[in-house]
């Protein structure tokens, strides 16, 4: 059988709620078949990121992983096609720690490519009507960590054999939030687009693979 391991972030900065952990949840009542899913919650620190995510890596030893991040102010679901070997945070973590041009792994290479089928998930999301992109830049903030780790460590260990990174926008209730308070006109996905969009991501990775 399987195994998939499907990762979401808490909230962080001044957001309440973070789209990907209310998805993590949703996805706790679906089943694939032949696949066994495991689905985590990361935690929104540099330092602590990496343990946690080697210590599921070496516990689950994942055939695939698809990793889960906020993207707030972009339009629709962006799928990450590359990570780089460095941390510089335009805020500080949840631990509060700021890294500033820090490598991720000291003598790791430069970037890696997603290893899910970018461009496949691209065309067929937008045949379904669900605005998405391929984005070359996965900022570099925790996510791009996440995504970086998970393909060096694909890369070193064997597993998981494939892995990527999907960002996700606000909710509308997130944005209406923002408008009010701040005069920010946002864009934002509803729940029901962005939990269709990651079954089919999913379902596609598993085909393909």
């Amino acid at each position: 059988m399987k195994k998939l391991l499907v990762t979401g972030f808490e909230p962080f900065g001044e957001d309440k709620i973070n789209p990907t952990q209310v998805l993590i949840n949703a996805l706790k009542e679906e089943k694939f078949e032949c696949t066994q899913i495991y689905l985590e919650v990361l935690p929104v620190s540099f330092k602590k990121v990496n343990k946690f995510l080697k210590e599921l890596f070496d516990k689950i030893k994942p055939d695939y992983a698809i990793h889960l991040g906020l993207a707030g102010g972009r339009s629709g679901i962006s799928i990450e096609r590359v990570a780089v070997n460095i941390m510089d945070a335009r805020i500080p973590d949840n631990d509060n720690f700021q890294p500033i041009d820090e490598p991720i792994i000291e003598d790791g290479p430069s970037a890696y490519f997603s290893t899910l089928p970018v461009k496949e998930v691209l065309y067929e999301l937008r045949n379904k009507g669900i605005p998405t992109v391929i984005s070359n830049s996965a900022g570099l903030y925790v996510c791009n960590e996440v995504m970086y780790l998970s393909l060096y460590y694909s890369d070193k260990l064997g597993y998981p054999a494939k892995t990527g990174f999907i960002h996700v926008p606000y909710f509308p209730e997130q944005v209406v939030q923002k408008f009010s308070d701040l005069g920010q006109n946002l864009p934002s996905m509803s729940f029901d687009l962005q939990l269709k969009a990651v079954q089919f991501i999913i379902k596609k990775t598993l085909e393909k693979h």
